[in-house]
């Protein structure tokens, strides 16, 4: 029956679909406008005079950046663009396949690299500056995520998190959220940043202590500018990583018109507003709210969970820009998001059929970060000064409740996290000249906790308290950067980052290198290594236990940030006009890895956690190592067809004190990643867009600890064999996903239809397995099945 709804319902979206797309209208060639700011990358400051052209335009069309560095190209056909940047002892840059539609201007801000003196007969060949990363001082595995990829990715859902599970290297840890893991390692090692500052996990339905993913991202592409991401061997400038590093920068709104979008679809509403305050200045403003509910999904029968829960979220997110004239410029940002879901036991005792229908829980999530941030050019146009404030909220709360016979209920889990965070960041950046750029700042993070978590101790059955602390505690960074351009041909990076952890007093000085050397017209070669830290989260240095004689003991107090030496080799080809190969070998050592000391499972190793709170001891003995090769062919944007495949080999190890060595959780082995594209321009002008999108995933299943089912059975409870733990894994994962989507413009606005299926071959990927002791029989866990996604855009 479920299964003729979901067809039903997809048979009735695609005929919607069918319909909207067969409407076409007459009318005049639609234009739109380009604009912009032009800057030098190292040192912020304008350049005026540079140019700016529309490639294959007839007539011609460009424009001339004036004294304050801005450009405008008014009257531009709609529809996909070549740009070309140039200025006189600077490097030219290529935007390629730059989309224009008549809903709003196109702003393309653009940091331009001062020419090193050509001493070499070697000929650096322009580079689209869309496939390179924006921190100029990233040299391997770093990868720019621009805001268009993000929206056209199949089942991307405008997601950053997910839109980058595509990448080499990186899978989704589940599919009910966008957790992702990194070379095999623990969702935990990442590190998310905005406009400069660490934030909290920006996703609703966060998925535990130390986690980096949840249900849906708080993040919107309305507010997004292109970002950077980073999967090993980070510049000097990020600390508190371990895998990876998320980057997010956000774009300022139009300064010159009022501009508008609104968005409804299964997944619930979503309008943005941007504009300026006042015609005398580029001050401008920039807002985008989003409510959303899976309630619509349940009652056409797409089940996300249990059939009686309902998540719901929402979040407000914006960017205010204030330039003055003396001052420098100032922004006012922020992000801000709600979401709860809650289930209800059964009351009805006659209708139990498993220990689940007894219990109750619900959950509350609640996020927010407010920052101003300021730049400062200095009048030798050569240094600039950014300094960033950001308080942050968040506050997780989890209850779980069962009720007996009798409908009395007691209290399984109470768990409340609360960290009020201020952060401050500074650094300045002067450039000596062509070759030689520095850059050292400071970091300052002070942040208050207010712990709660109380769990029931089956065993005894007692509800113990494992964490009930209030208090502050501080962290101190410093870094400084090198940036050598030994020619035109190659570059160094060189730096250091230092952290010190005021809880436990523990510090790390951790020194990083890298370097791109181009090898010929169309190759290169880049390098880069390091150590880096990760600390954990308050509550794991505050966890507490209580003794026999009723004295708490805190276990964790003096634990060490776990390390890592990062190895990286890359090589990339352009062995075609928009085609890309690369090759990425890595190496990662990680030590002072935490590890419960008295183990006799072999497998409690922070390297196999992704989030979770615990107030068992740990120890900074363990060890592990990640090594792999990854492979990928991109063609970017042309000819109105585009495709990325990757392939990744890698082996993800661990280390007990026992001297041990075995896989982790997230040993997959292997990762084959394929999505890709195609446009259609319809219409009497051919001004309208039909798309059409796809998405492969394929990687080894994650590793498993066996169940035992004769003691299981024995024992009436699930009893795992230790001994082969993490050598068998679950079925190999494998999805595909599908989009379709419709632009339709016209004067002065336009308007665009979606609709993607995640996993659209409805395939049942397992998670793991258990023992049911209702059924006293091996139970799978099974991953999403087919999820549609409509959407209706429009924007004015």
């Amino acid at each position: 029956m479920k299964t003729q709804n979901i067809m039903k319902t997809l048979n009735n979206y695609l005929v919607v679909f069918c319909l909207v797309i067969s409407i076409t209208t007459q009318g005049q060639e639609l234009t739109q406008s380009i604009k912009g700011k032009i800057i030098d990358i190292d040192t912020q400051t304008p350049l005026p005079g540079a140019y700016v052209i529309v490639l294959d335009s007839d007539p011609m069309k460009g424009a001339v950046s004036d004294i304050d560095g801005n450009y405008k190209i008014t009257d531009v056909k709609i529809g996909r663009q070549n740009l070309k940047v140039s200025f006189i002892g600077y490097e030219d840059l290529f935007f390629n396949q730059v989309v224009l539609t008549t809903g709003s201007e196109l702003i393309l801000n653009v940091s331009m690299k001062e020419a090193v003196n050509q001493l070499e007969e070697i000929v650096i060949k322009p580079k689209d500056i869309l496939g390179e990363p924006i921190n100029s001082m990233a040299s391997v595995s770093a990868q720019r995520l621009t805001v268009e990829t993000t929206s056209r990715v199949a089942a991307g859902i405008n997601d950053p998190g997910r839109t980058i599970q595509s990448y080499a290297g990186v899978s989704a840890a589940d599919d009910e959220n966008n957790e992702i893991v990194v070379r095999g390692n623990s969702p935990r090692g990442m590190l998310w940043r905005m406009e400069g500052v660490e934030i909290p996990n920006p996703n609703h339905f966060s998925n535990g202590e130390g986690g980096s993913g949840g249900g849906v991202s708080a993040l919107s592409t309305e507010v997004l500018d292109d970002s950077d991401f980073f999967t090993g061997a980070f510049s000097a400038e990020y600390g508190n990583a371990l895998s990876s590093v998320f980057d997010l920068r956000l774009r300022n709104g139009n300064f010159e018109k009022r501009e508008y979008s609104f968005q409804a679809g299964v997944l619930g509403f979503q309008a943005a507003l941007e504009g300026p305050f006042s015609k005398n200045s580029e001050a401008s403003y920039l807002i985008n709210y989003r409510y959303s509910t899976t309630s619509v999904l349940n009652n056409f029968g797409f089940e996300i969970g249990a059939s009686d829960i309902f998540p719901a979220w929402q979040d407000v997110s914006l960017n205010i820009n204030l330039p003055t004239k003396n001052m420098g410029r100032f922004n006012i940002w922020g992000l801000g998001g709600l979401s709860s879901s809650s289930g209800l036991a059964e009351t009805d005792t006659s209708k139990w059929m498993y220990r689940g229908d007894a219990y109750s829980y619900s959950e509350k999530h609640r996020l927010g970060i407010i920052g101003v941030s300021h730049n400062y050019l200095f009048s030798n146009n050569k240094s600039y000064l950014k300094t960033v404030a950001s308080f942050s909220h968040s506050n997780n709360i989890e209850l779980e409740d069962s009720i007996n016979y009798n409908l009395i209920e007691a209290s399984v889990k109470n768990e409340a996290f609360g960290y009020n965070t201020f952060t401050a960041t500074s650094f300045l950046n002067h450039k000596f000249n062509a070759q030689h750029v520095i850059r050292t700042g400071v970091i300052y993070t002070n942040q208050r906790y207010n712990l709660l978590g109380k769990y029931l101790n089956y065993d005894i059955g007692v509800l113990e308290t494992q964490a009930n602390q209030t208090g502050t505690t501080e962290r101190y960074q410093a870094y400084f950067q090198w940036k050598y351009r030994v020619s035109p041909t190659v570059d160094i990076n060189t730096g250091v980052h230092y952290t010190y952890l005021a809880i436990n007093k523990d510090y790390a000085v951790e020194p990083r290198i890298g370097l791109f050397w181009q090898v010929k017209e169309n190759q290169s070669i880049s390098l880069g290594g390091g150590l880096h830290s990760k600390a954990e989260p308050s509550s794991i240095y505050l966890a507490q236990q209580e003794q026999a004689d009723l004295s708490i003991l805190y276990p964790n107090k003096n634990l060490k940030m776990t390390k890592a030496l990062h190895g990286v080799i890359g090589y990339n080809l352009n062995f075609a006009e928009t085609f890309h190969f690369k090759a990425e070998m890595y190496y990662q050592h990680l030590y002072d890895v935490p590890v419960q000391p008295n183990d006799t499972t072999g497998t409690v190793s922070a390297l196999n956690f992704s989030s979770g709170f615990t107030n068992q001891e740990f120890i900074n003995k363990g060890t592990g190592r990640n090594y792999g090769l990854e492979l990928t062919v991109e063609k970017s944007f042309s000819k109105n067809y585009y495709f990325m495949t990757t392939a990744s080999i890698f082996e993800s190890k661990y280390t007990m004190p026992d001297g041990i060595e075995r896989n982790t959780l997230f040993n997959s082995k292997y990762i084959y990643n394929l999505v890709g594209g195609k446009e259609f321009e319809v219409g009497k002008n051919k001004q309208n867009i039909l798309g059409i999108n796809l998405r492969m995933m394929w990687r080894g299943g994650y590793r498993t600890i066996p169940v035992d089912f004769v003691a299981s059975k024995i024992a009436d409870e699930d009893i795992r064999v230790y001994d082969s733990a993490f050598e068998t894994k679950a079925p190999d994962y494998f999805r595909v996903d599908a989009g379709i989507s419709f632009r339709k413009n016209k004067p002065n606005w336009s308007w665009e239809l979606s609709a993607n299926i995640q996993n659209a071959t409805n395939r049942l990927n397992v998670w793991d397995e258990y023992y049911d002791v209702e059924t006293n029989t091996l139970q799978q866990i099974y991953m999403v099945g087919l999820l549609p996604i409509l959407n209706y855009k429009v924007e004015f």
